[in-house]
């Protein structure tokens, strides 16, 4: 994993397509050897539709009641929650694409506008890249850059205040969310969660050797009440010959 896929935290499985959203269109006029036989340009059009995607159905799913319920509110948060201005400083400042974009000896330091266009040409190439799952891929690396852009547009978590197990004298709470709760109430019966057994399993010859054991027990029980029927039995036949011997 590069470096930049590390701040991404996606690792593509084809780097040929990475290196073409990397790749400004004056690299290839200039033939640098590190540039892509494409460029970046048409990558950028397929972010343009999956991130915006990805974002209305993130905002319809967890966004607050006047988001998901207005319509034009949620198409004007959709299309102006990252904006190319916010898309050119993600560049700079978090994944520092001045040492990675590919271009021509004459942009020595990239414009706002190459900051942009070479992170919506990313973002395409990572849906394009992922394969199944597009949405919740590209949500994430949103999730991971730009986290506090929508923040304010969801609805706050609901949580349920739990008492802690330990006995310890102190009454001690934690919140949890609640939707821990109600996330696995939603799955299909066949995909319930299970919970792991990590108990040792008991094999056939550990079976067996149990039941030898109760044998003998049971065995050893019963020559116990023998003896002691034995026993009960000789002291009244003593009992009686005494009695004879008096008479």
């Amino acid at each position: 994993m590069t470096d930049l896929e590390h701040v991404l935290g996606y690792q593509f499985k084809n780097k040929d397509i990475l290196q073409q959203s990397l790749t400004h269109a004056s690299a290839i006029h200039e033939k640098l050897p590190k540039a892509s036989y494409q460029h970046q340009s048409s990558l950028a059009i397929v972010e343009d539709v999956v991130l915006k995607y990805a974002v209305a159905r993130y905002l319809f799913l967890n966004g607050k009641d006047q988001v998901v319920e207005n319509s034009a509110e949620l198409h004007k948060c959709t299309q102006t929650i990252i904006p190319n201005a916010i898309l050119a400083k993600i560049a700079h400042e978090k994944l520092h694409l001045e040492q990675h974009i590919i271009r021509s000896n004459a942009h020595v330091a990239p414009t706002k506008n190459m900051y942009a266009d070479c992170m919506e040409a990313i973002f395409g190439a990572i849906a394009l890249d992922c394969g199944a799952d597009q949405q919740k891929v590209i949500f994430d690396v949103i999730e991971k850059l730009c986290s506090d852009r929508y923040q304010t547009l969801l609805k706050p978590i609901e949580t349920i205040r739990l008492k802690s197990a330990y006995d310890d004298g102190e009454e001690d709470y934690i919140n949890v969310p609640r939707s821990l709760f109600l996330h696995d109430q939603a799955r299909p019966f066949s995909q319930k969660l299970i919970v792991p057994d990590n108990s040792p399993k008991r094999t056939h010859w550990q079976t067996l050797g149990q039941v030898i054991l109760w044998l003998f027990a049971i065995c050893g029980f019963l020559a116990t009440l023998w003896l002691i029927a034995n026993f009960i039995i000789f002291q009244l036949s003593v009992d009686v010959e005494n009695q004879g011997w008096e008479f």
